[in-house]
């Protein structure tokens, strides 16, 4: 096999990454705060992941969203294999996983449609013909009311790392041995230059950052990133004016906190953007008050904003959940890119008291006298605490338990014999939940043993550590006890695993 493919690294499996923004749940809900109709998910879905990798974010949304459609596309073949695989052992019948370069796919009749097509990454890596193969594919099959998903790099932040990507491609084009070899030999290059005390790195020290941290990075996610022909940062007007000319207009951000503007610009931009109407004017000039390295874009097609009462409606019937190591009362500090956002204790404690009761839907959550008055906030803080990983919408349809353990059955064994795989299937959500390799050999005996607790339970755990070559001492046994007290009540009331 060669080691690219028009440009793109082919030789080497992406790894098994998963982003929970993919979810339809998650863009439902942020939809929704937005003042957007979303689709229905209880009524049935499709779905469509372009570049989908190896597949796991397709197979845990279709197995925690059985009303879903999905088709995962991908131009490498031993992706596609790998997806098939795991479909088969877990037994999903609403995936299909496609091989098909971009191309190919945009030239095909559109069939039912989609209402959700997502894309991570990849638009920032293919070339400028497929990014436009990307686009006729999106014109011809997104439904009316459909939902674009768009990850991509940016300017200004990644403007600056332009160089440096640059010199790593033709390093890696100029030396021999595996991607990783040539990514590894390019990065040594680059840090002998700044070692030498090259103008660039004094002039972008966010370039000398970021080679700082590619020691602790995945040297095959990384050889993806970077070692890419056509790999280039994007300027989001642009895109943005390039979607609107496909009838798909931005209606947000995937990530919650950039459609807040006072918790994600510096204050004093703030007076700039009442001037710009413009959504693609607004958002570069968001993007560079925010310094912006990474978009996350929604586009609807025919977008329809929701009146006042159908918002308030459609907040009302939200659900929501804390997520397993959420705080359970008190105030929250917020790790923003305009630096610590302090939460009102007054509103998030009592909220996040409730959620530590069990799931609420937003309307139980208002009528609780501490939050009552703060109805106003209550949207917005809901927003902030997904983004920071401490709650999650619940999933509005069928919960499918049985389809999701049985997944997480295969995915638990599989990372007990090397597979990187680190996400497991949440029915109550309709996503994806982070589980690291200790709580996944948990997963795996309480998929058998559901009532296992305690010095059982550790020791249970332990013996299938040691089985598969792991390390099963003290700290894995402090590590248990922590999951069992805390993570695991939280995994129970999602599903995750059986009572």
């Amino acid at each position: 096999m060669s080691l690219w493919n028009d440009g793109y690294l082919a030789d080497t499996p992406y790894p098994h990454h998963v982003h929970p923004e993919l979810s339809p749940s998650w863009l439902g809900a942020v939809l929704t705060a937005l003042g957007q109709r979303a689709p229905d998910l209880a009524a049935g879905f499709r779905y469509c992941e372009l570049g989908c990798g190896q597949g796991l974010n397709s197979l845990l949304l279709a197995a925690a969203n059985p009303a879903g459609q999905f088709l995962a596309v991908d131009f490498n073949a031993r992706h596609i294999e790998h997806g098939r695989r795991l479909v088969e052992a877990a037994g999903l019948g609403n995936l299909e996983f496609r091989q098909a370069g971009f191309a190919e796919l945009a030239g095909e009749e559109a069939g039912e449609g989609f209402d959700f097509i997502v894309l991570h990454g990849v638009y920032s890596w293919v070339s400028p013909a497929n990014r436009a193969a990307i686009r006729r594919f999106v014109e011809r099959c997104l439904k009316p009311g459909g939902v674009v998903y768009l990850g991509y790099m940016s300017h200004p932040g990644m403007s600056a790392f332009v160089t440096a990507q640059r010199f790593l491609w033709q390093t890696a084009q100029q030396v021999g041995g595996t991607p990783q070899a040539r990514l590894r030999a390019g990065l040594d290059a680059l840090r002998q230059w700044q070692g030498a005390g090259a103008g660039y790195f004094a002039e972008h020290p966010d370039v000398a950052r970021r080679l700082a941290r590619a020691d602790d990075e995945d040297l095959d996610f990384l050889a993806h990133e970077l070692l890419c022909e056509h790999w280039a940062p994007l300027y989001s007007a642009e895109v943005i004016d390039s979607f609107a000319a496909l009838g798909c207009r931005f209606v947000g951000s995937a990530t919650p906190l950039e459609n807040i503007d006072e918790l994600s610009l510096p204050g004093h931009c703030l007076p700039l953007l009442q001037g710009l109407a413009d959504p693609a004017r607004r958002e570069a000039a968001k993007d560079m008050a925010r310094n912006q390295s990474q978009r996350r874009d929604l586009y609807q097609r025919e977008p329809r904003a929701l009146r006042a009462d159908e918002h308030r409606q459609a907040l009302l019937a939200g659900c929501w959940a804390a997520l397993p190591g959420a705080p359970a009362d008190g105030g929250l500090t917020f790790d923003t890119r305009i630096g610590p956002v302090q939460g009102d204790e007054q509103l998030f404690a009592p909220l996040l008291a409730a959620l530590a009761e069990g799931p609420q839907s937003f309307a139980e959550l208002a009528r609780r006298p501490a939050l009552a008055a703060q109805i106003g906030n209550l949207s917005a803080a809901l927003q902030m605490l997904a983004w920071a990983g401490h709650a999650h919408p619940l999933l509005n349809g069928e919960v499918a338990v049985e389809r999701c353990q049985a997944l997480n059955r295969v995915l638990s064994e599989g990372a007990l014999h090397g597979a990187g795989y680190r996400y497991l299937a949440a029915p109550s959500l309709g996503a994806p939940l982070a589980a690291d390799l200790l709580e996944m050999a948990a997963v795996r005996v309480l998929l058998e043993h559901p009532h296992l607790r305690g010095r059982l339970f550790r020791e249970t755990v332990l013996a299938v550590l040691r089985r598969a070559d792991l390390a099963a001492g003290d700290e894995q046994v402090r590590r248990l006890d922590a999951f069992e007290a805390r993570t695991l009540p939280a995994w129970l009331r999602l599903g995750v695993v059986g009572r």
